[in-house]
């Protein structure tokens, strides 16, 4: 379960935040890690298993799952040093304004969207996803439909 490991807890990602030099920058590589990181386990055949049998873990009771981890998932542990880096206003996050200022708690967002890719077990959507949220992370060329559920070029 090495894989799974390389997905850092919510406390470790904060801390490691807390560490750094606290820019965007800095905020979206290490989301960028923390989303190559959940990329990793989704390769992994153990990892996927072992992510499809915590997903729904207090799912149904517990709002800020993202605190779980490794013992349940939320997709908002991947983006806690955007939140943190613009105290969880969504409007003025990198990602955000890429998503027309809706917050990565939509089911739709960029990051929300994870959660409907597991849920309906769809690993190589999954894997396609996380192409597009590289992009958006590395290039401010590309933006997310959170309508139609797509990645697409900047006009």
């Amino acid at each position: 379960m090495e894989k799974v490991k390389s997905l850092l807890p919510y406390n470790e990602i904060l801390n490691k935040w807390n560490n750094s030099i606290q820019s965007e920058t800095a905020a979206r590589l290490l989301t960028l890690e923390q989303t190559e990181a959940l990329e990793s386990v989704i390769v992994d055949d153990e990892g996927w298993e072992y992510l499809l049998s915590v997903f729904n873990n207090g799912r149904e009771t517990d709002a800020w799952l993202a605190l779980d981890w490794p013992d349940g998932f939320d997709e908002l542990l991947l983006c806690v040093p955007l939140c943190s880096l613009v105290k969880f206003e969504c409007s003025r996050c990198f990602v955000g304004m890429r998503q027309d200022n809706n917050s990565c708690a939509n089911d739709f967002s960029l990051f929300g969207y994870i959660a409907e890719l597991i849920k309906a077990a769809d690993r190589e959507g999954l894997m396609n996803h996380i192409g597009s949220i590289k992009k958006i992370l590395l290039s401010e060329g590309y933006i997310w439909n959170i309508e139609k559920r797509i990645i697409e070029k900047r006009k």
